[in-house]
């Protein structure tokens, strides 16, 4: 048995790092692959990491059969469906490989050159890098048009961020397969051009960083400055608990370092980050169910700071053309839980949070204050697709793509449907449209409950449902034909 998608089969996964993040890979590819008949081998030339990897896997299976998430044939046909080994042989044939060992370029180019010898003619090699360029882990690879990054984001098997990032070499139609294979078995990705850090860790690190230098100053404690985080930029976890989690101290310290000479001068490990590693120490941050008051003016201090971190940095990773806003927008809302950025800021005001980042440069020297926001502060709102338009063979494809909400339809995704229909109708190159959603979940979960909640009166709800309803009128009356690819659940617009 093996599985089949776009013109490739898979039957073997290869996963090569049982640390960190490594089984929880594997447990991604199991879940979703091992119900087609394909095997996920697990290497690493450590016996003890082995051990550690298998066991994490296990557990997180048996919760998810306790929790009724598998029942508990799946649960054994996906731990039966991985194996760890330390023997490099075990991936002979393999079809995917994903490395996922230290972050160092010349051990992860010792281990490709390895498996290039092992994998079968065409498997394609992936590294879940969270910085390196493809260009510095591939450099030895005979055939560098099949190799790539794939960036996870904790944990690997339930984050549905994933960050695509090809080479140089890296064969354009392998990238693009990617992209829908991903997709296909529930994540989010998105494409990112090849830079240090790529598009989403120097947000995650330049937070830390201001939290660190926030607390080094006085402002506030390891603890207020998390609650803070997490009130105004909508985290899950403040920046000190996600590095806590994430055992992420020394990558990040190192990051810093790296970002520092690669991207920008601000970057770099503040004081009592070195200090944490050094001691390998965790941070002291609120325990669960632990309250924490902060005063008006201490918050307003720390959220301003973390504001104009976050939006600054996000802009700075615009400037630098490795994304796109709208991918930017999606990626960093589910892989890093936080607020998205460009609503946010749009929520804010533009013209504000421009000036809140120039105020947060002025006072650290090096910040990156962005010409785009420079720009966009002039402009007004930042524009965020949410239906993306891809023409094959005369045909328009529209996909509706807010994933996290299955595609629940709001008045941006209305307004957007109505321009795509102006504009096919006016398109003589088009003889017709599809329209479908992202991800296999859903095609649309209906109207978005946040949008709905807007509607304060039967008038203004009235006003609403009219709105809403007449970009639909435009496809319907449309003179090409329209057929919808239903991808998943359907539900009405509400």
């Amino acid at each position: 048995m093996a599985y089949s998608f776009a013109g490739r089969t898979i039957s073997k996964v290869g996963v090569i790092g049982s640390g960190q993040i490594g089984p929880d890979i594997a447990l991604h590819f199991a879940k979703v692959l091992a119900p087609s008949g394909v095997s996920v081998v697990v290497v690493d030339v450590s016996a003890e990491a082995l051990a550690a990897g298998e066991k994490k896997l296990h557990k997180k299976v048996d919760r998810g059969v306790e929790s009724r998430a598998f029942k508990p044939e799946q649960g054994e046909g996906i731990k039966g469906a991985v194996t760890f080994t330390q023997s490099y042989d075990e991936l002979k044939g393999v079809d995917l490989v994903v490395e996922a060992a230290t972050e160092n370029a010349e051990l992860k180019g010792r281990i490709f050159r390895q498996v290039e010898g092992l994998a079968n003619e065409g498997a394609l090699l992936l590294s879940n890098s969270s910085h390196l360029q493809p260009e510095k882990i591939f450099t030895t690879l005979a055939d560098k048009s099949r190799a790539g990054v794939v960036h996870y984001f904790f944990p690997a098997e339930r984050n549905r961020g994933l960050e695509i990032v090809p080479g140089a070499d890296t064969d354009p139609e392998h990238t693009r397969w990617l992209l829908r294979f991903y997709e296909e078995i529930g994540k989010a990705p998105i494409q990112v051009g090849s830079r240090y850090g790529y598009a989403i860790d120097p947000l995650f690190e330049g937070l830390l960083q201001t939290a660190a230098l926030l607390v080094e100053q006085g402002v506030g404690t390891v603890k207020e400055v998390d609650t803070v985080a997490r009130k105004v930029l909508g985290l899950g976890v403040g920046p000190f608990t996600a590095h806590n989690l994430t055992g992420g101290n020394p990558i990040t310290a190192h990051g810093l370092s790296i970002l520092h000479d690669e991207v920008n001068a601000w970057f770099q490990p503040p004081a009592s980050l070195q200090a944490k590693v050094e001691a390998d120490e965790l941070w002291d941050t609120p325990k669960r169910g632990e309250e924490i008051t902060v005063s008006p003016e201490k918050e307003q201090q720390i959220g301003d700071a973390l504001r104009a971190t976050f939006w600054g940095l996000c802009c700075e990773v615009i400037d630098s053309g490795i994304t796109t806003v709208s991918d930017l927008e999606m990626c960093v809302e589910i892989a890093l839980v936080l607020d998205p950025p460009f609503a946010s800021m749009n929520d804010y005001g533009v013209k504000e949070a421009y000036e809140l980042v120039k105020a947060f440069a002025a006072k650290f020297e090096g910040f990156p204050v962005a010409k785009c926001l420079a720009e966009q502060s002039a402009k007004g709102d930042w524009p965020i697709s949410y239906v993306t338009r891809e023409d094959h063979d005369g045909v328009a494809v529209l996909t509706i793509r807010r994933p996290k909400v299955l595609n629940a339809l709001n008045a941006a995704v209305f307004k957007e449907l109505g321009d795509h229909a102006d504009a096919i109708a006016a398109d003589d190159n088009v003889i017709g449209a599809v329209i479908t959603g992202f991800g296999t979940k859903a095609f649309v979960s209906g109207a978005d409950v946040g949008f709905l909640a807007e509607c304060e009166s039967p008038e203004q709800g009235e006003t609403t449902c009219l709105a809403s309803q007449a970009p639909l009128n435009k496809i319907e009356a449309l003179s090409k034909p329209v057929v919808c690819a239903l991808n998943g659940l359907a539900f009405g617009g509400g």
